[in-house]
């Protein structure tokens, strides 16, 4: 098994990355990744929980824990504890976070300063431009993934992996295309802001509501594997409709 701090990296390294590419920009950018690199520790809760743990090590040994960030491919991968591995892991996690920040804020300053014109194909390497992009690609690749393992009678064992990496991106995808077309000039300037309001906060309260329905699963069916990954997806959406009100407040 990889050791704890190797999720960690890969899961705040893989937030990072969505959070750069796919999601509206945000001040929360860096909970984000600590949010992310904590989802990919949620396997391994059973070796600190006081109850319940033999419950959530099936958990950990099932094909659903590849949901929280690949999990258990990395145990796989890595079966042996090893530091080079966490090391490693670690460095492109500080790596990824630090060039996020760099390109977050320099795209950020040259929208300020318009009369810079020293990049002519910086309209091509705008960091909107290359969020709707890879958004457009996260949802069409998330669909991909949902309907082989709904439908291709391959996938076998690994449907929870095909379900959760599938869902991940068709939720940032969408949540990215979505948050782009929100601040986009059009949308400013011809859609009312009370039904922009009305839209985000609908869709704000759904995800809730949905949310705390897949996050109490373990108390209406008992703590086993798929419960629990129920649990921790309704623990993202209900951190994706914080999300979604931090946008409206914004607007």
């Amino acid at each position: 098994m990889s050791m704890a701090l190797t999720h960690f990296a890969v899961g705040g390294t893989l937030t990072a990355v969505v959070a750069l590419y796919l999601l509206p920009p945000t001040k929360y950018a860096r909970t984000l990744v600590l949010f992310g690199g904590g989802w990919g520790m949620i396997p391994d809760i059973h070796w600190v929980t006081p109850v319940y743990a033999a419950e959530l090590k099936a958990l950990h040994s099932s094909v659903f824990a590849n949901v929280f960030w690949l999990h258990e491919t990395l145990d796989v991968l890595d079966p042996m504890d090893s530091r080079v591995v966490g090391a490693l892991a670690l460095a492109v996690f500080l790596v990824t976070v630090s060039l996020s920040d760099h390109w977050s804020y320099t795209t950020r300053e040259r929208a300020v300063n318009t009369s810079d014109t020293t990049w002519p194909i910086e309209q091509l390497r705008s960091l909107s431009t290359i969020t709707c992009l890879a958004g457009v690609l996260a949802v069409l690749v998330g669909c991909s993934y949902l309907l082989a393992a709904v439908f291709h009678p391959g996938v076998g064992s690994f449907q929870g992996l095909y379900l959760g990496v599938g869902m991940a991106l068709l939720g940032s995808g969408i949540l990215g295309v979505v948050g782009r077309l929100t601040v986009n000039e059009w949308m400013t300037q011809h859609v009312p802001r009370s039904v922009r309001h009305i839209i985000w906060a609908s869709v704000s309260t759904g995800s809730a509501l949905l949310g705390g329905v897949l996050l109490v699963m373990p108390l209406r069916v008992g703590v086993d594997a798929q419960a629990v990954t129920f649990a921790g997806v309704g623990s993202l959406l209900l951190v994706s409709s914080l999300f979604l009100a931090q946008l409206r407040l914004q607007d």
